[in-house]
């Protein structure tokens, strides 16, 4: 006999779920207006501008049917559980109607484009296309989804939608797990503030170190989303001069950095930053990093020994994989199996919480760390000795319990099973060890930079399990695990029902 039991989500939480994707649908139908514009000032073939088009009207009509089938009077607070379910459905929509223009302009079928679209919208960086030469349209496109992503989908619902729904669920439900303000809409307004200015900041200093218009937007989108998407054949080329090389990597660091970070910075309140137990695990990492792969790359005698080529090169990329951006100075795919598999441990850690990167997240890893030592500590104390489990983090020292200690481990533990289960089914079919995991890796930790395997001729099997590891890299575990929990459940009362009836 079950000792519990799991509802069934109402039918007014399915209707707002509905509901509310519809403003989504609408704002991307808005938002094709950009690659428009675009395709006309470049002169992009005609097969682009009509893509575009008609997938800006596709866009506007399914949302504006979704907005006025399930009206606002059906319009319901939405449970924990139904919260988690709009996350996940909601970012597989977005990336479904992200596709439309790859799909409609010819260039890959209904699955790659879908590919393409949640590569780009969960900041992956992972591409369908066989070749790195795009119309300005398309090259804008991918860059633009790659930095909404990077927003948050539940952030641009914020801005365009009520404040009606369950802000504070569908908040915390996207994973983000701070807040700057206590209110929850006034948070996401300062972080989409900070977005834009850092954004701006971006275009400028690229426009300095001598890049055109609209290869500044473009880098600045990918490099602030932390997305990496290319816009030229040779993208190893975008990055030889040092100067653009500084700004990628002062953009992609603080792209990764916790936005309430930015927050505290630009309100003067800088006291006690370098005490942050985030900031510092981030620049440390960094740090050893680099040195690690400029020993790896000297001993084994790259680039003629040269020191500063190595430096460059070493740092570069430790701040892109970290980033989970997924730029390349170089080709990483000749450097020696240490400094690959360097690359490949940063894939899992990715940036910080609360910030466009993938991973883990140097919290979480932190904090694992210190319940490690916490509890060595305990076992050599006296069995009543009582440990403080405290961190400092947003100006303040603060109280880890169990509870936070429990809820990061099974995170960890999960996100772990999955890039198991899912490198073994690669593995069937790159019948490369290698070659599997790293991918899984560079898919969950949405950094998007490997071996050159993915093209439209692989796999559909392969295809959906590193869609479903830019989903869950994306938005965390939960909404994976209720989703399946949830379909488990119902199905199997389905079958019980069936049962008793016959």
């Amino acid at each position: 006999m079950n000792i519990f039991s799991i509802t069934k989500i109402r039918a007014n939480e399915l209707k707002t779920i509905i509901h509310y994707t519809g403003y989504i649908a609408i704002a991307l139908g808005i938002m094709t207006i950009i690659p428009i514009i675009c395709a006309l000032i470049y002169d992009d073939a005609k097969i682009y501008l009509n893509a575009f088009i008609i997938s800006g009207i596709v866009c506007i009509i399914s949302g504006l049917l979704m907005y006025y089938l399930f009206k606002e009077k059906n319009i319901a607070n939405l449970s924990l559980k139904g919260s988690l379910i709009f996350v996940m459905s909601i970012w597989g929509f977005t990336a479904l109607f992200a596709a439309l223009p790859y799909f409609f302009c010819g260039d890959l079928s209904l699955v790659d484009a879908f590919f393409e679209g949640m590569s780009g919208i969960t900041t992956t960086g992972f591409s369908m296309y066989d070749c790195y030469t795009f119309p300005y349209s398309i090259s804008i496109w991918r860059v633009l989804t790659q930095w909404l992503g990077g927003l948050g989908i539940i952030f641009l619902l914020l801005v365009v939608a009520p404040s009606s729904v369950s802000l504070k669920r569908l908040y915390f439900a996207e994973g983000k797990t701070e807040q700057m303000t206590p209110n929850i809409m006034h948070s996401a307004t300062i972080f989409i503030k900070v977005y834009l200015i850092i954004t701006a900041i971006g275009i400028i200093l690229y426009l300095l170190v001598g890049l055109d218009l609209f290869d500044a937007i473009c880098y600045s989108f990918a490099s602030i989303g932390t997305g990496g998407y290319t816009i030229h054949p040779d993208s190893v080329n975008n990055f030889i001069n040092p100067l653009v090389q500084l700004v990628t990597i002062i953009l992609m660091i603080m792209g990764a950095t916790n936005f309430v970070v930015h927050y505290r910075i630009m309100k003067r309140e800088w006291q006690n930053l370098h005490k942050d137990i985030e900031l510092k695990a981030m620049f440390s990492l960094i740090v050893i990093a680099t040195v690690m792969l400029a020993i790896s790359l000297y001993i084994n005698g790259l680039y003629n020994y040269d020191i500063i080529t190595i430096g460059r090169h070493s740092l570069f990329q430790a701040v892109s994989i970290l980033t989970s951006t997924g730029f390349a100075s170089t080709d990483i795919n000749l450097w020696p199996p240490f400094a690959y598999h360097i690359l490949i441990l940063l894939m899992f850690i990715g940036g910080s919480v609360c910030s466009t990167a993938g991973g883990i997240k140097i919290y979480n890893i932190m904090i694992m760390l210190k319940a490690i030592w916490w509890e060595t500590q305990r076992m050599f104390l006296p069995k009543n000795t009582i440990i403080k489990r405290k961190i400092y983090h947003d100006k303040k020292k603060r109280e880890i319990n169990e509870d936070t200690i429990r809820s990061i481990t099974i995170f960890i533990l999960v996100y772990i099973l999955i890039f198991v289960f899912s490198s073994l089914i690669v593995l069937i079919y790159t019948k490369n060890f290698e070659m599997a995991y790293t991918l899984v890796a560079a898919s969950m930790g949405n950094t998007g930079v490997g071996p050159a395997f993915i093209n439209p001729g692989i796999s559909i099997v392969v295809k959906i399990v590193l869609i479903i590891d830019f989903w869950v890299g994306r938005i965390g575990v939960w909404p994976l695990l209720l989703s399946i929990v949830y379909l488990t459940h119902m199905t199997k009362s389905k079958v019980d029902n069936i049962k008793e009836k016959i």
